[in-house]
C-alpha cells in the first residue's frame, strides 16, 4: 500500500500549484494566495495554498491537500497522480486504466532513415507542378493552410491510385503522404490514396502504435483527440493555442500505455470522433480510461473537416468549451 503521508511530506504543494496557475500574485506568510479557479473568481485572492495543503476562503469554500488537489483540478484519477509523482500504485488495491500494454516503440533506424526519403521525395513533389492537384485537395477540400502544410510536412506520390512506387527501397502507394513524427522519431508514413479501399495505407515496416501531433501535447494542459490527421491538423490550425489535437489515425485504433503516460499532465481531454458506429465505439472506449476523458460533440457536421468546410468556427466552439471547462473546475 502506498504511503501517501510520506508522499505528502516530500512534495510542496506550492510548487505543484505553481505549475498550474503560475507563480503566486499575492504572498502572505507561507501561503501563497491565487484567485480561487474553483469558483472562477474575479476579484480578491481567496484561494491560499501552503506547502501541505490549500483552502478557499471564498465562495466555494474548498479545500484539501497533495493528492485532492491533483484530483479535482488536473482531473487525475488516484494512480494517475501517483504516477505524476513518480510513484507506483498498489496493484492489488487501486483500479488501472484497460489501456493497451504493447510496447510502443519507434520503428528500427534503418526503416526510418529510408522513409524519411520518402518524405524528402513526396514533400519537394508536393511543392512542384506535378504536385499541383494534390496541393488543390489540401487548400480547397480539406481547408489546410500553406503554413499547415509545410509544418506537416505533407507530401505527394503521384501516379494511379492502383499504382505503387519503390523509393529507398521501401514500396509506397501513391497518394498524399502523411508521415507521423514524435519524439524525434519517424514512427509512420501513411498515404491517402485518391479512391479505392482502404483508402488509408500505411507503408510497411512503420509503427501501428504512435499518436499523430503527439509533439503538440507539452503547448496545452487541454488534450483532444480526432478521428484523422486532417482533422488533428485542421483544429491545430484553427485553435492550437487552445487544445493539443491528437489523433489515433482512426477510430478502432487503441492508445498504449507510452502515449498514456504523455497525457498524465492534462486536466481535460477531449475526444470527437465522427458520427458513425465506429466513431462511437472509439468514443467509449477512451472514455472508459479515465474521468478526464470528454466526449465533445460538433456543433454540426459529420467531422472536424465537414464542420469547417461548412463554415463552422473551430476556434470559436472550443473556446467556450475549455473556459467553461475552467469555470467548473
Amino acid at each position: 500500500m502506498n504511503d501517501t503521508r510520506r508522499i505528502k511530506e516530500n512534495y510542496d504543494l506550492r510548487r505543484i500549484v505553481e505549475q498550474d496557475l503560475g507563480q503566486p500574485p499575492v504572498r502572505s506568510g507561507r501561503a501563497s494566495l491565487y484567485k480561487c479557479p474553483f469558483h472562477n473568481e474575479q476579484k480578491g485572492y481567496s484561494l491560499a495554498v501552503w506547502t501541505d495543503g490549500y483552502r478557499c476562503f471564498g465562495r466555494c469554500d474548498t479545500s484539501g491537500d497533495l493528492f485532492d488537489w491533483l484530483m479535482t483540478y488536473r482531473r487525475l484519477s488516484f494512480p494517475e497522480a501517483l504516477a505524476v509523482l513518480g510513484e507506483y500504485p498498489d496493484e492489488h488495491r487501486l483500479p488501472r486504466p484497460q489501456i493497451e500494454t504493447i510496447t510502443s516503440e519507434p520503428p528500427p533506424e534503418d526503416w526510418q532513415r529510408a522513409a524519411r526519403q520518402v518524405v524528402n521525395v513526396a514533400e519537394e513533389t508536393l511543392w512542384s507542378t506535378e504536385g499541383e492537384p494534390a496541393l488543390h485537395y489540401l487548400l480547397e477540400q480539406r481547408g489546410l493552410t500553406t503554413t499547415t502544410i509545410r509544418k506537416a510536412r505533407l507530401g505527394y506520390i503521384p501516379g494511379d491510385f492502383r499504382e505503387w512506387r519503390e523509393i529507398a527501397g521501401l514500396s509506397v502507394p501513391c497518394g498524399i503522404a502523411i508521415p507521423w513524427f514524435a519524439s524525434d522519431a519517424l514512427w509512420a508514413v501513411k498515404v491517402r490514396r485518391a479512391y479505392g479501399l482502404p483508402k488509408y495505407v500505411q507503408i510497411a515496416g512503420g509503427s501501428t502504435h504512435g499518436l499523430y501531433n503527439a509533439d503538440t501535447l507539452h503547448l496545452n494542459t487541454v488534450a483532444m483527440f480526432c478521428e484523422g490527421e486532417f482533422d488533428a491538423l485542421l483544429v491545430q490550425q484553427e485553435a492550437g493555442n487552445l487544445v493539443s489535437p491528437v489523433t489515433l489515425g482512426s477510430a478502432t485504433a487503441r492508445l498504449t500505455s507510452c502515449w498514456y503516460g504523455m497525457l498524465v499532465g492534462h486536466r481535460t481531454i477531449y475526444v470527437s470522433y465522427d458520427r458513425d458506429q465506429a466513431g462511437k465505439r472509439g468514443t467509449e472506449r477512451l472514455l472508459n480510461l479515465s474521468p478526464r476523458f470528454r466526449e465533445l460533440l460538433l456543433p454540426h457536421g459529420k467531422d472536424i473537416s465537414d464542420f469547417y468546410l461548412n463554415g463552422g468556427d473551430i476556434s470559436a466552439w472550443l473556446r467556450i468549451l475549455v473556459l467553461e471547462g475552467v469555470m467548473t473546475l
